[in-house]
């Protein structure tokens, strides 16, 4: 009988203040965009709107859902800065909230409502699940911290909500803005955005309403799929670029932490050592870019039997072969797929283009590499031409858009909020820097119920 009472008073409180939401704020309408342009894998966007659309019609509440893979046309969704404009076009001369979330979110309209009604959209009002950089971090360029005021942005996975006030003023900056920043890089789109947020004399406001991990007063919630069966370890070729200089350094490192789970993998090099069992393509070796040499391992790839996905990485990436295997699980492997962590050339202009950084890992279908194989489709300038950036520049003109995975790395875990790394299983970090790699490996990435293969049962690939 308590615990009925209980619930009636809960039950209560909340149809008062979602009513009283209403009629003080009944003019402010609720704008989603579902941030799901491209890629591959399964995403169940329609029915997270209609959850959306039917919660806000129970409730009376104006709402209207965007998909950015339906409707808008341009490029760089992603990065946010191309939707100020097209939002503001549309929605300008109202009263409203916008809401930001992913095809993995979960939404409790009235919920979201009871946190809005403390709030004015008229009013420059930027709120999420506030993260903040412990140091400085290559991610973010060294920017410095400080440790007394810590610059806040949000873990994007639980969505974030800006007053209408507010994306007039950003729509207004970025018109003036978009040549320069349009034409920078973009690696940490989230961070990148409420650095222009802030430009604006606006700072990320922090509500646990914003989660990754379900609790009885999240608004908007993280919740990432099952996707049934991993990937067969034997169907993934890992393909590891490395050169004489870093063999002793380096590759004990792998064969010792997660090439032991590897049951397809070969270390592509300059030369052959059978000490560390390496082969080479006849590609000379290059202080950076290396694209001859990535370009030489994909026409290679195309000619191995039994392959679904191919796997590059550099010498200093760990990976995570179970955490690869359940991620693949989601895609489909007959199709044009580009996994990985997305980086971005001037991607919010029409010029630029997305791309998979290599560090992380770089993730590529069958039928992907044989159409990167195929004559005159991605040939390299030069040996030393930035691999992953002419990749993304191929991938461009196929017209295949890159998957986004968080579960990738870029940089080393130190790197990263640690709030950013909850609730989601990494796939990959990068970097042997200051860092114990073996270390890094046993604490982030193996897994206890992986079974270890014999010393050596990586494909002898005939050359």
């Amino acid at each position: 009988m308590k615990a009925v009472i209980s619930f009636l008073r809960v039950f209560l409180s909340l149809w008062i203040t979602v009513n009283a939401a209403h009629s003080s704020q009944q003019s402010d309408t609720l704008v989603f965009v579902i941030m799901d342009a491209g890629g591959s894998g399964p995403r169940p966007v329609e029915d997270l709107s209609s959850s959306i659309s039917s919660q806000a019609a129970q409730l009376d509440m104006p709402c209207v859902v965007y998909k950015t893979s339906r409707d808008w046309l341009g490029t760089g969704s992603w990065t946010y800065f191309p939707l100020l404009e097209w939002i503001n076009s549309k929605h300008g001369k109202s009263k409203y909230w916008l809401v930001f979330i992913g095809s993995w979110a979960k939404v409790r309209v009235a919920r979201l409502v009871k946190l809005l009604h403390a709030q004015k959209s008229s009013k420059l009002v930027f709120l999420g699940r506030g993260v903040h950089d412990s140091e400085e971090t290559i991610i973010h360029h060294f920017a410095r911290v400080d440790s007394s005021r810590p610059f806040l942005y949000p873990d994007v996975r639980a969505g974030m909500v800006l007053s209408g006030s507010l994306i007039k003023r950003l729509a207004k900056k970025w018109t003036g803005a978009r040549v320069k920043i349009g034409s920078e890089m973009n690696i940490d789109a989230p961070y990148e955005f409420a650095k222009f947020v802030n430009s604006e004399g606006v700072n990320l406001t922090p509500d646990p309403a914003f989660c990754v991990k379900d609790e009885d007063h999240c608004a908007i919630l993280y919740s990432p799929p099952s996707c049934g069966k991993a990937v067969d370890v034997s169907k993934i070729h890992y393909a590891i670029k490395s050169c004489e200089k870093y063999h002793s350094e380096r590759l004990p490192v792998l064969h010792s932490t997660w090439l032991k789970h590897a049951t397809n993998y070969a270390i592509y090099s300059d030369v052959e050592d059978s000490s560390y069992g390496t082969v080479s393509l006849g590609v000379p070796n290059t202080e950076r870019g290396h694209c001859g040499k990535t370009l030489a391992i994909i026409h290679h790839a195309a000619q191995l039997d039994g392959m679904q996905w191919l796997v590059i990485a550099d010498d200093d990436t760990l990976i995570s072969v179970e955490a690869m295997s359940e991620f693949l699980g989601c895609h489909d492997h007959t199709q044009l797929v580009a996994l990985g962590e997305r980086y971005g050339y001037a991607a919010a202009m029409p010029h630029g283009y997305d791309y998979i950084t290599g560090g992380g890992g770089m993730v590529f279908s069958r039928p992907l590499v044989e159409a990167l194989s195929g004559p005159g489709v991605c040939q390299c300038p030069t040996n030393d031409t930035p691999d992953d950036m002419f990749l993304g520049m191929c991938l461009r003109s196929l017209g295949v858009p890159i998957t986004h995975s968080s579960a990738f790395h870029q940089a080393r875990p130190m790197d990263y909020p640690p709030e950013i790394l909850e609730e989601e299983r990494p796939v990959s970090f990068h970097k042997f820097w200051m860092v114990d790699p073996r270390q890094v490996y046993a604490q982030w990435l193996h897994s206890p119920t992986t079974t270890t293969t014999s010393t050596s049962t990586h494909s002898q690939d005939e050359l």
